[in-house]
């Protein structure tokens, strides 16, 4: 099978100028003739979401470094994967980075110190990115539901999203089945994993 030129790179990158080019088109048509006015960034309550934002962005840098933390006792196929969430993790915190300089505020986070439990095996280490995972996915839901700008609430829900998949990969090499991997119908961090990756 050949590359998935949907989710790939360089066709990523056209299909967001172009979204991004049809999304500016339609707004300064949309001013013409009208009284309503065009899309904005601008957000209900800067100061609120500029608060929440930032906390998501200390829990994806605390996220970052725990992933760094459970890497050394991961091999072959496990670390790939690990090494590959937490580069994604890294790419999320620097979304979040962005959208807070897109409502004109700092970027104050420091990581969130997320306690590292000893991890004597492949299996626990597993167990704890599963943990993190879902209680980074919980905090991000969470932080929907305050933010005041549909923009940032749209950027957290593609991030949930993604993680969601990160815990269907993790329940996979926990050693669950096919059927058991797929992400709950409204995942929110509250699966439990496979009963052969718990302790």
């Amino acid at each position: 099978m050949g590359r998935n030129a949907i989710t790939r790179g360089g066709a990523v990158r056209r299909g967001l100028a172009a979204l991004l080019a049809g999304a500016a088109l339609a707004a300064t048509l949309g001013g013409c003739g009208g009284e309503r006015p065009g899309p904005t960034t601008a957000v209900p309550d800067r100061d609120l979401d500029a608060e929440v934002l930032n906390g998501i962005l200390s829990r994806q840098l605390g996220a970052v470094a725990a992933y760094r933390a459970a890497l050394p006792g991961l091999r072959g196929a496990d670390r790939a994967l690990a090494e590959r969430m937490r580069a994604q993790e890294q790419e999320h915190a620097n979304a979040v980075t962005k959208a807070l300089r897109g409502i004109g505020a700092a970027a104050e986070a420091e990581p969130e110190a997320i306690p590292l439990r000893p991890l004597r095996d492949r299996a626990e280490r597993l167990l704890f990115l599963y943990e993190l995972e879902s209680a980074t996915i919980d905090a991000e839901l969470k932080a929907i539901t305050q933010l005041t700008g549909a923009w940032p609430r749209a950027l957290l829900a593609t991030i949930v999203a993604n993680q969601a998949e990160h815990l269907a990969l993790l329940r996979r090499r926990l050693g669950a089945d096919l059927a058991a991997t797929l992400p709950a119908a409204f995942e929110d961090g509250t699966v439990d994993p496979p009963a052969s990756g718990r302790r």
